[in-house]
């Protein structure tokens, strides 16, 4: 399974100040910099650098820029596990903000061939996940086509800069025990409500499978 791009550049990074390019007390280029430089989005960076500064290998000084503070240990990806939970719960918190507004706007605004598409991703998750296929590509394509229905570019810009940390979060959800079935099913009925022209029942249909979300990995760490 292929790494994230804010997991790749957190070991790009990491690996860096191993091999002594970058020393304690050194001071980093800066998020846009790196961002330039490997070709990668500004969130995806900014993701690493937390991750990086939760492990207390960089420190972010506000105003004057991030920091080497320790040389990683060949163990420190053994705490990575927690912050990722921690990622997690946060990342779908602010799906939980967004996601529910996106789709009642798409029930709203959606064209006709917008309400075809998203109620064929939805059916396509639902016929891949009774085949046991991966179906992650029609699940986030199915949020996707929900936030671009919305023709709110601010909010779907806001989506976009969180997708690929999205990404990382339906991989770890899906695994838990029953979030399959849940999801497919959540998904046919936001679908079919946003076909229906109901963004008050597409709202509270999305709200309810991202609170269903934020319940199962609260659940699962604790």
């Amino acid at each position: 399974m292929r790494k994230l791009t804010y997991e790749i550049v957190y070991e790009k990074i990491k690996q860096r100040i191993k091999e002594g390019l970058w020393k304690p007390g050194d001071q980093i280029p800066t998020v846009q910099q790196l961002a330039e430089e490997l070709g990668v989005g500004i969130s995806s960076v900014r993701e690493a650098i937390r991750i990086l500064g939760n492990q207390n290998i960089l420190k972010v000084e506000q105003g004057r820029g991030t920091f080497i503070m320790n040389v990683p240990e060949e163990d420190s990806l053994s705490s990575f596990g927690f912050l990722e939970d921690a990622t997690m719960i946060q990342l779908t918190e602010a799906r939980q903000v967004i996601e529910p507004e996106l789709a009642a706007l798409s029930a709203e605004h959606a064209t006709k061939e917008e309400v075809k598409a998203i109620l064929q991703a939805a059916k396509g998750m639902n016929r891949k996940a009774k085949l046991n296929e991966d179906f992650l590509k029609e699940d986030m394509l199915f949020h996707y086509l929900i936030a671009k229905a919305s023709k709110n570019e601010i909010i779907f810009q806001m989506f976009n800069m969180i997708s690929d940390l999205i990404v990382a979060s339906r991989r770890r959800t899906l695994k838990m025990k029953g979030m399959t079935e849940k999801a497919t099913h959540y998904h046919i009925l936001i679908a079919e409500a946003i076909a229906q022209r109901n963004p008050t029942q597409a709202r509270n249909l999305m709200k309810a499978h991202i609170d269903d979300v934020i319940y199962e990995l609260t659940k699962d760490i604790n």
